[in-house]
């Protein structure tokens, strides 16, 4: 969690503790280890999902984006964007990973005004 924030001076030192220590044990990080096998041997799936985007591309969409974020980068941003016809985009500079953590302000800000208009 540490390594995915983008602006660690946000969040609280015990919030940062607990993140640290949600999972102490292996047998309590053995989910996490497994996801990213998990999501590697779904690449077909997801490669269908992508295939069918025409189901979805003109969609009302809202991104929020962290720019820090080390899983997803600026590169998955623009090619959502390039996809995506009706979407809104937020781009976050000094976040990361966990925007409900670093700006929950900004993201239910973003949240309201786009379900406003919907």
């Amino acid at each position: 969690m540490p390594k995915a924030v983008g602006n660690k001076a946000v969040l609280a030192p015990e919030i940062m503790a607990h993140y640290r220590m949600a999972m102490p044990t292996p047998d309590a990080r053995s989910a996490s280890a497994a996801l990213p096998g998990h999501i590697v041997g779904a690449t077909d799936w997801l490669r269908s999902i992508w295939s069918e985007r025409a189901a979805f591309v003109n969609c009302p969409a809202l991104i929020l984006w962290g720019l820090k974020d080390i899983a997803f980068r600026k590169k998955e941003l623009e090619r959502w964007k390039s996809e995506l016809s009706d979407a809104e985009s937020h781009e976050l500079q000094g976040c990361g990973h966990f925007l409900a953590e670093e700006a929950p302000e900004k993201l239910v800000e973003a949240l309201h005004a786009f379900m406003s208009r919907r």
